[in-house]
């Protein structure tokens, strides 16, 4: 677990140990985000049991945990963590649960999300947050903005900071739009193998070899604003 000394859980993963909770869990990590794992229903409960356990801003929920039902486990989590935005993950998402989940609160995803996309949201979310996210991923500047004004300032200044290209930039702002590189592609009138080719060039300028590298570095950089 890394993020500030001290500070509430920004993130808690509800997932089994498996390599997409991983994969997650070292994304949210190298962007420096808050975040505690909990893998089965009974580390779920002592998760929420234990003295001095912080109320956590979002949850990611998986909602094929082995030993929990989902129209147990999604009442359940909204009652451990009332004040926490929920995002529920599910391989198999008709309309019709998608329709009972967001009555109950809970917007979703079908599964697999990418990593870096679920990192990217949780960023996304942390910038327009109040206090239960650290100040130092809520962009203190001293001055009121809108979280898309801020976000887009940050990536502007980001793009400066690493002598990013017009083309680079506008894939970036696109992929923070939760874009996927084929979408990307086609909103700049490219193929997806010169959309991967920029993000290699993107991170070669970090000291980087591959697109997930370039990411990771945008994420570090929100974190140490």
């Amino acid at each position: 677990m890394m993020g500030v000394q001290g500070a509430a859980c920004c993130v808690l993963l509800i997932t089994v140990d498996g390599p997409a909770g991983r994969s997650l869990l070292s994304a949210l990590e190298a962007a420096t985000i808050e975040v505690e794992w909990v893998r089965s229903l009974a580390e779920l409960h002592a998760h929420a049991a234990r003295a001095g356990a912080s109320a956590p801003a979002l949850v990611f929920l998986d909602l094929e945990l082995p030993d929990a039902a989902a129209d147990q486990l999604v009442p359940l989590v909204r009652t451990y963590f009332p004040t926490a935005t929920t995002i529920a993950l599910a391989a198999e998402l008709s309309g019709e649960l998608a329709a009972r989940l967001l009555s109950q609160g809970v917007p979703s995803l079908t599964k697999p999300v990418s990593p870096f996309a679920l990192t990217g949201l949780a960023l996304r979310l942390s910038l327009g947050a109040g206090a239960a996210w650290p100040q130092r991923l809520a962009v203190g500047t001293g001055t009121a903005h809108a979280p898309g004004e801020r976000l887009k300032s940050l990536v502007d200044t980001y793009a400066a900071d690493r002598m990013l290209s017009k083309q680079q930039r506008m894939i970036l702002k696109f992929y923070l739009d939760g874009r996927n590189d084929k979408a990307i592609a086609e909103l700049c009138g490219c193929s997806e193998a010169t959309v991967y080719e920029h993000w290699r060039r993107m991170a070669r300028k970090v000291g980087g070899a591959h697109k997930g590298d370039a990411i990771a570095d945008f994420h570090r950089y929100l974190a140490s604003m």
